[in-house]
């Protein structure tokens, strides 16, 4: 999918889990006046995954007047499992099914297609600490969005290579600063047609015909070295 094809439309309503709420409504995270920069990532355990959320984690005092949320190709109790009962300063959005992922068309890529040199040494370093993964599986791109009411999606950036993506929460700030920027400049207003249906992730699976297939404490980045 084009990113421009994004741009002005709206995501449906539905609920989400994380891993220690389940069915929050995703209209309600959109709401307010500050943006919600949407992170795609691959499954919580995966290299990639950790190396940004640990970023994120460590620059979320960069985080101003902007909010956060990852989601992640995992299911809310697998997260939880490896959480052990700790919060996230910022929304996990467990999508294990992938529904999300199929609705905005997250792609997946061959090694030789997706591998950066970033991403060699991220995996270089799992791999020091035990991670195996089969070299010629393909990998999942990550997916930027900013989102404002209503879940009206104002900027999409769909990653050419496993890295390409918000270094940390410094650069998110900067890029939904960007886009409030333009968009008043542009006069846009929220789209005031919308629904009041909500949805949970596998409802809107049916729905749209798709098959559901600055420093935290130590003791939570710890979780991601």
């Amino acid at each position: 999918m084009r990113s421009e094809h994004l741009i002005g439309t709206s995501i449906p309503r539905f609920t989400y889990d994380t891993p220690l709420a389940p069915g929050n409504d995703f209209y309600a995270l959109c709401q307010g006046s500050e943006l919600l920069a949407m992170i795609f990532l691959p499954a919580f355990g995966h290299p990639i995954a950790r190396e940004y959320i640990a970023r994120y984690l460590k620059s979320l005092g960069q985080l101003k007047g902007v909010r956060l949320a990852c989601v992640v190709r995992s299911s809310s109790q697998e997260v939880a499992s490896v959480l052990e009962g700790r919060d996230f300063p910022f929304p996990l959005i467990c999508d294990g099914q992938g529904v999300l992922y199929n609705f905005m068309g997250v792609e997946q890529a061959g090694i030789l297609q997706s591998w950066s040199f970033a991403a060699q040494r991220i995996f270089k370093n799992a791999r020091a600490q035990g991670f195996s993964y089969d070299k010629n599986a393909p990998q999942m791109l990550p997916l930027t969005l900013v989102i404002g009411p209503e879940g009206k999606i104002l900027f999409a950036h769909y990653g050419r290579s496993l890295t390409d993506l918000p270094e940390d929460c410094g650069t998110i700030r900067s890029i939904c600063e960007e886009v409030r920027r333009v968009s008043q400049a542009a006069g846009k207003k929220s789209d005031p047609a919308r629904s009041d249906e909500t949805l949970t992730l596998p409802d809107l699976a049916q729905a749209l015909g798709r098959s559901p297939e600055e420093e935290e404490s130590d003791a939570m980045s710890s979780l991601f070295f």
